[in-house]
């Protein structure tokens, strides 16, 4: 009788993704793009000083890693249909596995270039989209593994990877010093930047992107599980600055140049284990408040909903604004770009509801399901 029992819960609430999509979670992803607007376009670091500068300055180490687990929690969403009947019969799961493979292998090979080709715009971004395509080659092989094998590779990965970042760094600093990855550098020097030593290295993204995906294989319509992703990812940020702010205290400030001591900071983008664990506990915070709020006011979030359901297009769009017409966005004073950026957020959104209401998707999300669009599910 209990197994019956559990057997009907499941099945009045199936995994997350199946049947349609969760409105917070594209809530979520529009506060990330926002999120890396605010810090593309006006001040960050030191340069935000004040109350209000801090507050902008939130969003600068976090909306990137954001997206990234978002990333991968669209992975295990993708993935869904492989919890349906609870079977474990390798083959079969393989061969339920292959449409999500051949989906990730395609976006994979045009966001690489795409990425490549975006960076040679003089915008001075460090665009993100060129990663992507890695961190999808590595979700498709961990889409294998188990829940805890998924994510002790998380963990595992927020511990070795900065060391391991950290190490080259003081092996190879020239690695580190160069431009941005772009378009027109060597295959070799490509490969390396985007697994070691680039701005968002895969040796330290995948632990986003490997805990986005064990949150993907989660209920994410239970209310239970988001307000412990509030609280949960909110503790383990203020835990991961207390313990930066202590080890600080007592290691001291260490200088630019590579060392050991490096690894008790929490700078934004150090890709160092504090600021790694601090960002995803902030991010997943951010998904968990997320999800609560696209169900309780669904009105009232539909705009920023729509506008990350159009999430690449814009991330893509606002690099072209910024290379052609800096001036519509870029801001040096705080206020003056908090500004920028609602406006921005304004038109965006509009004209986000004004495309979903004729479009299933927007115009580059469309372009990723061209070899399926003529299918259903």
């Amino acid at each position: 009788m209990r197994q019956a029992a559990e057997a009907s819960r499941e099945s009045a609430h199936p995994p997350a993704g199946v049947h349609e999509r969760i409105r917070g979670v594209d809530l979520a992803r529009a506060i990330a793009i926002v999120g890396m607007v605010m810090v593309h376009v006006g001040p960050t670091g030191s340069e935000a000083t004040g109350a209000l500068g801090g507050i902008y300055g939130l969003s600068h180490g976090r909306a990137s890693v954001l997206f990234v687990l978002l990333a991968g929690l669209g992975v295990s969403l993708l993935d869904s249909d492989r919890m349906l009947d609870g079977d474990r019969d390798s083959a079969r799961s393989a061969a339920r596995r292959r449409p999500a493979w051949a989906r990730l292998g395609f976006r994979a090979a045009l966001l690489l270039p795409l990425g490549l080709a975006l960076q040679l715009l003089d915008h001075g971004v460090l665009v993100i989209v060129q990663y992507y395509a890695v961190y999808f080659v590595v979700a498709a092989g961990a889409m294998t593994l188990r829940d805890r094998g998924l994510l002790g590779a998380a963990v595992l990965a927020a511990v070795v990877g900065p060391v391991a970042y950290l190490g080259a760094w003081h092996w190879q600093p020239e690695w580190f010093s160069g431009p941005a990855t772009a378009l027109t550098d060597p295959p070799l020097v490509i490969a390396r930047n985007l697994a070691l030593s680039g701005s968002y290295p895969l040796v330290v993204w995948s632990a986003p992107l490997l805990f986005g995906m064990w949150l993907g294989r989660h209920d994410l319509r239970a209310t239970s599980a988001r307000w412990r992703m509030v609280a949960g990812g909110l503790a383990v940020a203020v835990a991961a600055k207390s313990a930066a702010m202590g080890l600080g205290a007592w290691l001291g400030t260490p200088g630019t140049e590579p060392s050991w001591l490096q690894l008790a900071v929490d700078d934004a983008h150090s890709e160092m284990p504090l600021w790694l664990l601090g960002a995803t506990g902030a991010a997943t915070a951010a998904l968990g408040g997320s999800l609560v709020a696209s169900d309780r006011f669904p009105r009232g979030t539909w705009p920023l909903v729509a506008t990350g359901q159009l999430a690449l297009t814009i991330y893509v769009g606002h690099l072209l604004v910024l290379a052609g017409w800096p001036a519509l966005l870029e801001r040096d004073d705080v206020l003056a770009a908090a500004l920028s950026v609602s406006r921005f957020t304004i038109v965006v959104a509009g004209g986000a509801v004004a495309w979903r209401l004729r479009f299933a998707r927007g115009p580059l999300e469309a372009a990723l399901r061209l070899p399926w669009a003529g299918r259903r599910g």
